[in-house]
């Protein structure tokens, strides 16, 4: 049974499956043999929104466009963000379905290892703010939306071990790349814009976001308000202002998309994940303590 879960959520654009394999990869390059004691898996949010989306571009292209890779990513990207706040009170909605597949990847992530073992998401671009929503939610003592209207799914005790593990109290981490949260939020008065919190309700964990100076999606959180600026731990750059040897490139897609291989990333995930199965070895009961002594 694994220690530790690790949970990615892919960000705009269609997405390909293996979208977190650069990231898995480091990972397993990097911890060795303690890779076997690591649950990975992805949270594909977005499948139900796909087809939609294809068939609008498909559509599309039977007009002549320029920049038609440019043009999709902003399709799909704006157009998820706009699904889920079209329905969110609606049953069975975008917003629900969104939060069900979240829902179900934790219930998977509970069944392959505990209902206490740490957790760490890593989550790209719109899924950062898909994350937070599902966060928020789990945060909130009554909500009137998502899966956790009502108190939550049914079969799970509210307060038990798994409804905790589900709602993700036991995260250890929350990695975010290229976080376009200010992109939904800029035009909230300062003192609405209200983060997830990370050090109450239960929740303890270290919130780390990353964005490159050159991603025009990806954006410091800090800086947006001042919950923001308690519950975010640090921004960090992933390509420094000061390295001039990028500062021609300008704004554009490819820095969007390489924060899965961005070896910053790669090497402070293999640092915290070391950190985390540490401190769960150091937890663990030995074997003297698991075994009844025989008089």
């Amino acid at each position: 049974m694994a220690d530790l879960v690790i949970l990615a959520a892919p960000g705009m654009g269609a997405v390909d499956e293996g979208f977190a394999e650069p990231l898995f990869q480091a990972l397993k390059s990097g911890l060795g043999d303690d890779w076997s004691r690591v649950h990975t898996d992805t949270i594909l949010y977005q499948g139900h929104l796909q087809p939609n989306l294809e068939r609008v571009f498909d559509a599309m292209q039977k007009r002549d466009m320029d920049y038609l890779r440019a043009r999709k990513f902003m399709l799909y990207g704006l157009a998820e963000a706009a699904a889920q706040l079209t329905d969110i009170d609606q049953r069975g909605g975008n917003y629900d379905k969104t939060q069900q597949a979240i829902h179900q990847t934790f219930e998977r992530a509970a069944k392959a290892t505990s209902d206490t073992a740490p957790v760490i998401l890593v989550s790209h671009s719109i899924g950062c703010s898909i994350l937070s929503n599902y966060l928020w939610d789990a945060q909130r003592p009554t909500i009137n939306h998502g899966v956790w209207r009502d108190g939550g799914p049914k079969g799970v005790h509210k307060g038990s071990a798994k409804d905790l593990f589900l709602r993700g109290k036991s995260l250890a981490h929350w990695y975010t790349l290229g976080a376009s949260n200010p992109l939904w939020t800029a035009a909230m008065a300062r003192d609405q814009i209200q983060a997830v919190t990370s050090d109450t309700r239960g929740y303890n964990f270290r919130w780390k976001n990353f964005y490159h100076p050159d991603d025009l999606f990806g954006w410091p959180l800090k800086p947006l308000s001042p919950s923001y600026n308690q519950a975010v731990y640090r921004d960090y750059e992933t390509r420094p202002l000061a390295d001039w040897s990028a500062a021609s490139w300008g704004p554009q897609l490819v820095s969007h998309d390489g924060y899965w291989q961005s070896e910053m990333v790669q090497k402070m995930l293999v640092e915290d994940v070391k950190e985390v199965l540490k401190k769960s070895a150091a937890r663990r009961p030995s074997a003297l303590q698991r075994t009844p002594e025989v008089v």
